[in-house]
């Protein structure tokens, strides 16, 4: 008998996304800066490496699913690549899209749910050429185009729909961190590109409402939890206070309202934002400190991911409890995970945060699912492919998969539907 048994249908899954495992992905924005990072020293390129061939999911998703199904998953997210689908303006490619139909065949014929995401993060590059983010009115209309072509081709056969992956990031990360290409430090493309992201989620969701009009649409959103690194300084708690809202509250507020507010705008209205989601999807990793508007990234004694995050469960409950008093519909937690070479750490990371989503459910909060981030190990985007998260282990010179001790033991929660 389980300690934590979990409510009957609970959706235990996994996720990926295309250019993170595919391989061959030749003509979106993140394959040309890498290979223009290879000109640089070694010890000052921003990309520690070329995703090259990944994983070869694209050849090998056949084999990537058997093992997600003998892990015994019930839903699995993967993306579609925008750049494979227009690999040139308004010029679409009938074989690629023939091919992300077999592939989520594939899913469907094994008993495994399909989440399907259709922006992870990458552009073709000659939308880049064009303006990519910051031109929003060509980017908008390229990707209608993209949405409506995609939906029509494969829309029958999705289950959950996640059109945005991670609104807030490629904003963060490429316009205001600078460790995501474009590199960019500067406050206003942030707000400009956080602002096309909220246009591009309402369009989103109006597009496959048309074509798909009973079908779920969600967002999956990277919610950072944000405390002060030292409680007791009120300029800490202020900057924990700010982060949180410029970061992650301020989109939820605009699904709310259908207006951006500070610090992104003054109460501008975005047609068709309200209420534009069926479900949420979450993403959680870790927390970060704040020393006012300075990110801390941990404290001396704190367990950390290979990725530098620490390790603080507690931040997944509070999120799940303030999401389900804002935007009051389903909760998916869409990913979650470690990078870890060790699968004690692994399981123990798992183990910690389910008991946080079980604590949620107990008392009330509607969560439908948890998916594990990552089915394999893949790129990991800037940090290349050191940091591995996956339940199965692939060996990148001979593409051989294996499950690991993480994969058995998610498998053996998903078959007692607990812990």
């Amino acid at each position: 008998m389980s300690a934590y048994k979990f409510p009957d249908n609970f959706l235990w899954g996994t996720a990926a996304s295309a250019y993170q495992t595919e391989g061959g992905n030749t003509h979106s924005d993140w394959h040309q800066m890498e290979i223009a990072e290879l000109s640089r020293p070694v010890d000052r390129r921003r990309i520690k490496q070329p995703c090259g061939i990944a994983c070869d999911h694209w050849n090998r998703y056949e084999q990537d699913f058997d093992l997600a199904a003998e892990i015994g998953v019930r839903v699995h997210r993967l993306s579609v690549e925008w750049s494979r689908v227009f690999p040139e303006p308004g010029k679409r490619d009938r074989a690629v899209l023939d091919h992300y139909r077999g592939m989520i065949t594939a899913l469907k014929s094994r008993g495994i749910q399909v989440m399907l995401c259709l922006h992870h993060f990458t552009i073709p590059q000659w939308l880049v050429e064009i303006g990519g983010y910051e031109n929003r009115r060509l980017l908008i209309d390229h990707f209608r185009e993209y949405l409506d072509v995609t939906v029509q081709s494969v829309g029958e056969l999705v289950d959950y729909w996640l059109p945005i992956n991670e609104p807030n990031v490629v904003p963060l990360a490429g316009y205001l961190a600078a460790y995501f290409p474009p590199f960019k430090r500067s406050p206003s493309a942030f707000i400009q590109v956080f602002r096309t992201f909220f246009h591009m989620h309402a369009l989103s969701y109006h597009v496959i409402k048309k074509h798909r009009p009973n079908a779920p649409v969600g967002v999956a959103f990277a919610f950072t939890h944000f405390q002060p690194f030292d409680p007791s300084k009120a300029f800490h708690r202020w900057g924990a206070s700010f982060a949180n809202r410029a970061i992650n509250t301020v989109f939820f507020d605009g699904i709310r309202n259908g207006r951006v507010g500070f610090p992104l705008g003054f109460a501008a209205h975005i047609p068709g934002l309200k209420e534009s989601l069926d479900y949420v999807g979450l993403n959680y990793y870790t927390s970060n400190y704040m020393k006012g508007l300075t990110p801390v990234a941990n404290k001396p004694g704190d367990q950390v991911t290979d990725m530098g995050w620490i390790i603080y469960p507690e931040g997944l409950y509070e999120i799940l409890h303030y999401l389900a008093a804002t935007v009051k519909v389903p909760i998916i937690v869409t990913e979650n995970g470690m990078a870890t070479e060790n699968e004690s750490l692994r399981i123990n990371y798992m183990n910690e945060h389910l008991i946080q989503v079980y604590k949620a459910i107990e008392e009330g909060i509607p969560i439908r699912g948890y998916m594990c981030w990552s089915l394999t190990d893949n790129f990991e985007w800037n940090r290349g492919f050191d940091m591995r998260f996956g339940l199965v282990h692939v060996d990148y010179e001979s593409q051989r998969r294996r499950i690991k001790e993480g994969g058995r033991w998610y498998s053996e929660v998903i078959k007692k539907n607990g812990l």
